[in-house]
């Protein structure tokens, strides 16, 4: 499996280090998909699908991520499916060791230590005969790599890059270090002016580079709460509060979560959050519009935290999540609430006017339907379990392939042919054959599935199923591929997108009878269009 070079290099060695931390949890792997737990300054769940060994997909619900780039959290995950697959490679590691030379193992750390900042940083720890350097001026280093980098008070996009690169080798080298030698007040003084300058940097980011060192940041900080002794705590807690009292910028929700989620889990920090989060919402409910349901939502969720980090009693807390039914978080964990408590129906009446309620948000709509058919298939309650099934399928989040597997396993095999016939004419009304696919191909339902495939406007629906579909369906489509080459063609384009036809050409030739059709094509196109010469090379590229 080949990944490597879907990472920046700084994030491939953090999530290396991740890995050889042993912060990927829970690891589950099969041919088509990896998902994990990484414990970074929260638990992330990954999930990577799969394909022939090759990455398709990667999610991860870290906040650099959401941006739609590739995390540490991921390539962790990666480190640990690699080390599971190669089985015995811990032993042949030994082995090469073993037979390594002294000067072999020089020569290879002097190559590869000066280019892996995070590898230097764990050979410079693991050394018992070095002592402790201490880190240099922490927030003068900061100021000079900003400086460095910075034009006009602005970092702009062929700075950025670099400039994240030396601050993040610089978090993960000697900062780190620092922190592991217990320099706490030092990576304090550091990581509080660190958040300051993100806070307020003025740079193009458009590769994610402030979310990635707010990372590194968060990462420190949640390892300084941790060790530090109690003093220095109450003076963590109190620099965090405190920036909580003017306006933010990124590091705000972080700022929060650090509060909220990290180890200031004392009886003095239990009390002081709960009257922070308190004051807070007061504060969120005279904001504007545009701001006030945010920030009161934010809010409520970390009072719960709070509520339930204090070991608040079960009433208040439950006369909390009364008061704030509305609001999703708060439902789904009154929900739990009742669930734990046993009692189902007043679960059941919660998602029920959660649904009512937010009748108009379809994704708040769909989440309360997926509970809601989990508690019926828990409670035994068929008929619910079916009805709430039906109106995902069709109502909520139409053609759902998971929701369409769950209601044929709810019917016995003689009752589904004609509850799959009931399902399927009801989605043909309104759902767009492409999203009918998948559902056809589960079924083997060869013939719809041609249809629906060959409604496509493009070749996606082709692409994925005419291979299964080739033997018994090669001409119609051949047709389907012949009809989008010739459109194609009837405009001049770039290379590039004569790339893109003869890469038909080459699908078609796969296909009985298809390299003669796709030949015919090419020399009715070197006739018809002699003057395209960007064309003319490509065709020639051509072998059936």
């Amino acid at each position: 499996m080949d990944w490597e070079a879907l990472f920046r290099s700084q994030i491939l060695d953090r999530g290396y280090a991740y890995y050889l931390d042993g912060a990927v949890r829970n690891l589950q792997q099969t041919a088509t998909q990896l998902t994990a737990q990484v414990q970074g300054s929260q638990r992330y769940q990954v999930a990577i699908t799969l394909q022939a060994e090759e990455v398709q997909t990667m999610t991860c619900d870290c906040p650099y991520a959401a941006g739609q780039r590739n995390c540490k959290h991921m390539a962790a995950v990666l480190f640990a499916a690699e080390e599971t697959a190669t089985g015995d490679g811990d032993d042949l590691m030994t082995n090469l060791i073993a037979q390594a030379t002294t000067e072999q193992m020089r020569d290879f750390l002097r190559l590869v230590l000066p280019h892996n900042p995070t590898l230097a940083t764990l050979f410079r720890n693991s050394s018992p005969t070095e002592p402790v350097r201490p880190i240099q001026p922490t927030i003068e280093v900061i100021d000079a790599i900003c400086d460095q980098y910075t034009d006009q008070d602005f970092i702009d996009y062929e700075n950025a890059t670099p400039f994240a690169d030396e601050l993040l080798t610089y978090l993960d080298g000697d900062l780190t270090a620092a922190l592991r030698a217990h320099q706490d007040q030092d990576v304090f003084a550091a990581v509080s002016h660190l958040f300051l300058v993100l806070d307020q940097l003025e740079i193009d980011d458009s590769d994610g580079e402030v979310m990635m060192l707010l990372d590194a940041g968060t990462t420190l900080w949640t390892q300084l709460i941790h060790q530090a002794a109690l003093p220095l705590k109450r003076r963590l807690f109190d620099w965090l509060c405190t920036q909580l009292q003017h306006p933010l910028n990124v590091i705000e929700e972080t700022v929060q979560d650090l509060l909220f989620n990290a180890d200031f889990t004392e009886p003095e920090f239990r009390t002081a959050k709960l009257a922070l989060a308190n004051d807070a919402i007061r504060r969120a409910y005279h904001l504007p519009d545009w701001e006030r349901d945010g920030q009161v939502d934010r809010w409520t969720d970390l009072q719960l935290k709070a509520m339930v980090s204090a070991e608040v009693a079960d009433a208040d807390i439950e006369a909390f999540c009364r008061a704030n039914v509305t609001r999703q978080r708060i439902r789904d964990y009154y929900v739990d609430f009742c669930l734990q408590r046993h009692r189902p129906q007043e679960a059941i009446a919660l998602l029920q006017e959660g649904k009512r309620v937010n009748r108009d948000l379809a994704g708040v709509v769909c989440h309360d339907s997926q509970r809601l058919a989990t508690i019926y298939q828990q409670l035994g309650q068929t008929a619910n379990y079916r009805q709430e099934l039906w109106r995902l399928l069709t109502t909520y989040d139409p053609a759902n392939l998971d929701d369409f597997q769950a209601y044929r396993a709810a019917f016995q095999a003689s009752e589904w042919p004609a509850q799959r016939q009931k399902l399927l004419t009801t989605l043909k009304a309104h759902v767009a054959p492409a999203d009918l696919a998948p559902l056809y191909a589960h079924e083997k339902l060869e013939q719809p599935l041609l249809q629906a495939i060959i409604a496509q406007d493009d070749l996606a629906g082709v692409r994925t199923y005419g291979p299964a579909l080739k033997t018994k369906y090669a001409k119609q489509i051949l047709q389907k591929y012949v009809t989008t080459a010739q459109q194609a063609m009837r405009t001049t384009g770039t290379r590039q997108h004569y790339r893109q036809v003869v890469a038909m050409l080459r699908e078609m030739a796969t296909y009985p009878n298809g390299a003669i059709q796709a030949q015919q094509l090419v020399s009715e196109w070197q006739q018809a269009y002699p003057r395209r010469t960007a064309m003319l090379d490509e065709l020639a590229k051509f072998e059936p």
